[in-house]
């Protein structure tokens, strides 16, 4: 008879292997869906930010467009003898722009649309001599309602 008893080893056995090659494929799954995703989501993002791009640079060149004329009617006005009232005749035949006497000049105010959110809002003060100064070019948000975004607040009174 045959007493010999087999000795196991206790090394690892195939279960463990296997389980951990099944839990890192699990893991690398993952990390390649989960990549797939940011690179989609970044590639949305670039698309909707070079949309607005091309809508802000075409309403800044619309607005040097409305800048440039004018700069022509102020042109016009510093030939005459009354420079504000010159100015404001000549540009008030413009789409959009009003104008308003300052200190030694005039002002223009005018906005262009960027899109339906957004708009681009100018203002300029010619001088009397025909020389410019941009105060404001900067685009705003364009809200819907105003009444909406109010907030009311107690002023301390009953």
């Amino acid at each position: 008879m045959n007493n010999k008893k087999k000795v196991r080893g206790a090394g690892m056995g195939v279960g463990y292997v296997s389980v951990m090659i099944v839990f890192a494929s699990i893991c690398l799954t993952i990390f390649a869906v989960l990549s797939l995703r940011a690179a989609g989501s970044n590639d949305a993002f670039n698309e909707r930010s070079g949309e607005f791009l091309r809508q802000y640079y075409a309403a800044d060149s619309k607005a040097k467009q409305i800048l440039a004329q004018l700069d022509e009617c102020a042109k016009t006005a510093v030939a005459s003898d009354f420079f504000e009232e010159s100015f404001e005749l000549a540009a008030g035949e413009i789409d959009g722009v009003t104008t308003s006497m300052t200190r030694g000049g005039c002002k223009a105010v005018y906005s262009v649309e960027i899109n339906d959110r957004q708009k681009l809002s100018v203002e300029v003060t010619f001088k009397n001599n025909g020389k410019y100064e941009i105060t404001r070019w900067q685009s705003k948000s364009i809200s819907s309602n105003d009444d909406d975004s109010h907030i009311n607040v107690w002023d301390g009174t009953f």
